[in-house]
């Protein structure tokens, strides 16, 4: 079944200011992947339990966007924003506060993800239908792209602070500055349009859409290889410069902004897998961008001995193409799903897509507990995006069906 949705007549500031709102409430969320190796020797943690700290934030997430998202069929979309920025903002300012050990800061990084949850896709949603069909890819790149330049920027800031502060007033600052988001997501959903459903529950009956499906399926592998690196790309980089001489300290600030360099360009790689998109089709270029990054993820973390020059820029290039598909499938699915249960289906991606991102970083710091080596945390990465990407290929071709429903 394919739908359209006319555009939404309302202001178009709300896409320019929607970006900015998401990308500051991200601004504290890797912290804990910056600060890895302080926080793992200041609590006398594993790898394994280490991880869950930085998975909390997206089991928070993938938890409660059954119950938010679906809300976005029925009642104001500007609300539940409003609402979740305030939530996320108070946790990150409860982190520095009150995280003593891996269980209390996991518990706190949990209520930030729930806030997440009705942050992200419902602003997706706002900009995809502000927009008409043939420029939506490109407008929804422009949103998600603050979803890198967030989480780069987190990383990059992380590691400046902790290079000159110790971690709680690190984590402190950037809590502070991400409270900026609530002004700006309470002026850019005003006059939000009224959604079209009258069900503010979660709806299965939508994954009965075949194309929705295929989209869900591609994009949980999609998320999976993007969270190896979120989760574990800095300390990745700081135990190749260890390798090297350099002390635990500056490692982990050097690692950690050499990674948000890498995954900052996301950024672009957002706004080019966007517009192709919107001139070869969804489907095709997503499968050819994951083709693309999981045979590089499948040699990238063997590495980690090479001359940096080399591990730099591969991890760049990495940091280009794991991104750049993430606003097809983003775009995709608000174009495959009936406008009056968009939310369950934006409940169902985020679930099962994004519960990939909970399991990605704990199952790579059980295999380094087991001692697996680098190499074969991000492969394994590199075979799930590929496998998962599969599916699109009934897809290719069905993007002129769409148009001409318009």
């Amino acid at each position: 079944m394919t739908t359209t949705s006319r555009p939404d007549p309302a202001q178009p500031w709300r896409i320019a200011l929607l970006g900015p709102v998401l990308a500051l409430v991200l601004l504290p969320s890797s912290f804990t992947a910056a600060a890895l190796p302080i926080l793992r020797a200041d609590w006398a943690a594993s790898s394994a339990a280490i991880g869950w700290v930085f998975a909390a934030y997206q089991a928070g997430y993938v938890l409660s966007v059954l119950i938010i998202l679906p809300l976005t069929d029925r009642f104001p979309i500007g609300r539940v924003i409003i609402a979740c920025t305030i939530a996320t903002c108070a946790s990150f300012l409860a982190f520095p506060l009150l995280a003593r050990d891996v269980w209390s800061a996991s518990a706190i990084r949990f209520v930030a993800g729930l806030g997440l949850a009705g942050i992200y896709m419902p602003g997706t949603r706002v900009v995809a239908f502000a927009v008409p069909p043939q420029r939506r890819g490109l407008a929804v790149g422009a949103y998600v792209s603050a979803f890198y330049l967030g989480g780069a920027l987190s990383l990059w800031c992380s590691g400046l602070l902790l290079a000159h502060v110790a971690w709680p007033m690190a984590a402190l600052v950037l809590a502070v500055a991400a409270v900026a988001a609530l002004p700006l997501a309470i002026y850019a959903t005003l006059g939000a349009a009224a959604p079209p459903g009258r069900r503010g529950s979660l709806d299965l009956s939508v994954l009965r859409e075949g194309p929705v499906t295929r989209t869900i399926i591609s994009y949980t592998g999609h998320a999976w290889e993007l969270y190896i690196s979120r989760g574990w790309l800095a300390a990745f980089l700081a135990s190749a410069l260890l390798a090297q001489g350099i002390d635990t300290t500056e490692a982990a600030s050097s690692g950690s902004q050499w990674a948000a360099l890498m995954i900052g360009l996301g950024t672009p790689g957002v706004f080019f897998g966007a517009w192709i998109s919107d001139r070869l089709g969804r489907a095709r270029s997503a499968l050819v961008i994951a083709l693309a990054s999981g045979m590089i993820s499948l040699g990238f973390g063997f590495l980690h001995a090479a001359p940096w020059v080399l591990l730099a820029s591969v991890g760049c290039l990495l940091g280009l193409l794991t991104s750049a598909d993430s606003a097809i499938y983003s775009t995709a699915i608000t174009e495959w799903s009936p406008p009056d249960r968009l939310g369950s289906a934006q409940a169902l991606q985020a679930f099962i897509g994004f519960g990939a991102t909970v399991l990605a970083p704990v199952v790579a710091g059980w295999m380094l507990d087991l001692g697996a080596s680098w190499g074969a945390v991000f492969a394994v990465g590199g075979v799930i995006t590929i496998a998962m990407a599969l599916p699109l290929i009934p897809l290719i071709g069905r993007r002129a069906e769409r148009r001409a429903a318009a």
